[in-house]
């Protein structure tokens, strides 16, 4: 209760404090359905997963009585869960640092050249909204054997190249197909963190002596540090979940060069019917996705307080 509130009549308190309650009546109104649709869509299937990994390894996709942790010791020391992890690590290294340098050097272009075009703006944003397995289909006409359109010329001028048949290749072409997908969408959300710089402050380093690329290296990014990890957090959570391109394209081969653990989840659930070891796998993929998550979180917030 406020001051006002303690020295205004007794009625008036009455009607502030019925004000109140409705107030909180309404925001609990509001929010349950958004509470019932977040645990039905991400709490409950969590704990299903989790329920059902400490079940048998190969069984019903029923939950039973917890049997132990022999899966996620079993996940623990195989070496091809590692490899996964380890294909899924250089996958995200590769395609995020990519896509953000070459988003960033593109949005500080534009943001110089065609300040707030709108048309740029649309064009942008086209490939992201494509689905995945179309934009790899795609590709794997492109690529395919010698009978691609880009394997045939260039096997024309020399250039003989089992893009998909190759292990180190075929994750190059994974790594390149979600680069290209969604570079111009790392371009569009970097245009509009760019906004939020006011020009004073670049017309002054521009005053002080500062060209163009100091200008940017030294003012520009400094400022918009925090929005450069939102955006790559953002596609760190939509980059783990890569399966529609490995599925179209290489189906996890040659071999396992492509296994990445989202694909190795999928094989040992779908493939081979392993529900209580795909589900532990699953909940590897959550932690890991959590872990990361959190510390692009804390490296925001430092930026933020710098």
């Amino acid at each position: 209760m406020t001051v006002l509130d303690r020295h205004a009549p007794a009625p008036t308190r009455r009607m502030s404090t019925r004000r109140r309650a409705a107030s909180a009546a309404w925001r609990r109104a509001f929010l349950t359905p958004l509470l019932v649709v977040l645990a039905a869509t991400t709490v409950l299937p969590l704990l299903y997963m989790l329920a059902l990994s400490l079940g048998p390894r190969q069984g019903q996709l029923t939950v039973g009585a917890p049997q132990g942790l022999h899966n996620y010791r079993d996940l623990l020391t195989s070496t091809a869960v590692w490899h996964a992890l380890g294909l899924a690590v250089v996958f995200l290294v590769g395609a995020l640092v990519v896509e953000l340098v070459l988003g960033l050097t593109a949005a500080l272009l534009l943001d110089r050249l065609l300040p707030g075009n709108p048309v740029v703006r649309t064009l942008l944003l086209w490939p992201a909204v494509l689905p995945p397995i179309a934009v790899a289909l795609v590709f794997k006409y492109l690529l395919q054997g010698d009978v691609g359109l880009v394997s045939y010329y260039l096997a024309q001028v020399g250039v003989d190249q089992a893009w998909l048949t190759e292990p180190v290749s075929a994750l190059a072409v994974i790594v390149a197909i979600d680069v290209w997908q969604y570079t111009p969408f790392v371009i569009l959300l970097a245009l509009t963190a760019l906004t939020a710089v006011p020009d004073e402050v670049r017309e002054a380093a521009a005053l002080d002596g500062a060209g163009p690329v100091a200008v940017a290296r030294r003012v520009v990014l400094p400022m918009i540090k925090p929005a450069v990890i939102a955006i790559a957090m953002l596609r760190f959570i939509d980059a783990i979940q890569v399966f529609p391109t490995i599925y179209a394209l290489t189906r996890g081969g040659p071999g396992t060069s492509t296994q990445l653990l989202t694909y190795f989840n999928y094989q040992a659930f779908f493939g081979q019917l392993q529900f209580g070891y795909g589900a532990a796998i699953a909940v590897l993929v959550v932690a890991f996705t959590i872990v990361c998550v959190m510390l692009l979180l804390a490296w925001q917030r430092r930026a933020e307080a710098s």
